[in-house]
């Protein structure tokens, strides 16, 4: 037969390295709209004795002169505006000489230490004053309408009787059952509770009103007292929770996109690996034998054995291509999934929230 060269010993694969690829989505804050602030109501004395209306309502006496001496700065009175208070609203709005302040500020007066937690808002119970914390992401203001309201509801829970408290306590409650086991708020007032057990109702009482626009006709009712149009505040909170919503969803489908990738590109690195490995030992053993005399005893037997080796090196070569588009993809999807991250970051940190990005964490190769 006619002297053939022998196919070279090795195989040249390009075999991907990933780069660092990020785990799973780093949520953007443990309920990031958690951050309304929990504040423990406690009960007040029902009035004192005495022989006159004055003396027999001194809160009544105090919100009075508070409110003709209160004068809310532009901001304030704005917020007030859009709140969509009744009279009785805006009157315990003012009788709480709200303030907005700023970050540095605001945490010596209102901020928990809670990770992932932002405190956009307190109704302090010592003074009656309510504090509020200024966005400035004119992309999330509306949050200080909605957070203005839910702290007059807490002055308003304030000034309630024991009897009107206890009266709102089933009402809430089935209110807030009728939600669902898996609405975010579950986790929002385990989170109240977890700082304060006495929480609870005060904070249902806030947020429901604030919140929730369908709720039983005896809340209903009641807050009436507080809103002309409590579909208002309802609203811009639906709006800025669409944002959360809509990003949260991006980076879980994302997230979920590079797990799928993740593991196709490591199962074909693995097969590509383990057939480069046996396509070398045979391109070895077939150079062998066509070294050694009468190793092959015809050309056509050389020529097939030869071409289905080098037909096994092409279609390896293909499909190490084609991992390598999926690495490709897959890292320009973890750019997606930084830059949304990073977004959602710059969201929590304007709803005073400590937020610190996880790396990604190093594939496996």
């Amino acid at each position: 037969m006619t002297a053939t060269p022998p196919i070279g010993p090795s195989i040249d694969l390009d075999l991907p390295r990933r780069d660092a690829r990020r785990s799973r989505a780093s949520r953007f804050g443990r309920g990031v709209l958690v951050g309304l602030a929990a504040i423990c109501i406690a009960a007040q004395s029902a009035g004192l004795a005495g022989a006159g209306w004055a003396l027999a309502n001194p809160r009544t006496v105090s919100d009075v002169l508070t409110v003709w001496r209160f004068e809310p700065s532009v901001a304030v009175a704005d917020i007030a505006q859009r709140a969509g208070f009744s009279e009785r609203g805006a009157f315990l709005f003012e009788a709480s000489t709200p303030e907005l302040v700023a970050a540095e500020r605001f945490d010596v007066l209102c901020s928990r230490d809670e990770p992932g937690v932002g405190v956009l808002g307190c109704y302090t119970f010592a003074e009656g004053r309510i504090y509020l914390f200024d966005i400035t992401n004119d992309e999330l203001a509306d949050l200080e309408v909605v957070v203005a309201a839910h702290e007059m509801l807490h002055a308003a829970w304030d000034r309630l009787t024991e009897g009107e408290r206890a009266a709102l306590e089933e009402p809430l409650e089935a209110a807030f059952a009728a939600l669902g086991p898996d609405h975010e708020l579950v986790e929002r007032i385990a989170a109240y509770e977890d700082v304060d057990p006495r929480s609870r109702v005060p904070e249902l009482y806030a947020i429901l009103g604030t919140e929730i626009a369908d709720l039983p006709p005896e809340l209903e009712e009641h807050y009436r007292e507080f809103f002309d149009d409590r579909s208002v505040v309802v609203a811009l909170w639906s709006g800025i929770n669409a944002i959360f919503v809509a990003l949260e969803q991006q980076l879980t489908e994302l997230s979920a996109e590079l797990e799928r990738l993740s593991a196709e590109i490591d199962e074909e690195q693995r097969q590509a690996e383990r057939d480069a490995d046996q396509l070398e030992a045979d391109i070895t053993a077939f150079n062998e034998r066509a070294a050694r005399p009468g190793g092959y005893t015809s050309q056509s037997a050389f020529e097939r054995d030869r071409d289905e080796l080098l037909s096994r090196q092409r279609a390896l070569n293909d499909r190490i291509d084609a991992t390598n588009a999926k690495v490709d993809e897959y890292n320009a999807l973890v750019e997606e999934f930084t830059t949304l991250n990073e977004q959602a970051a710059a969201l929590d940190r304007d709803l005073n929230i400590d937020v610190e990005l996880r790396e990604p964490t190093e594939a496996s190769e």
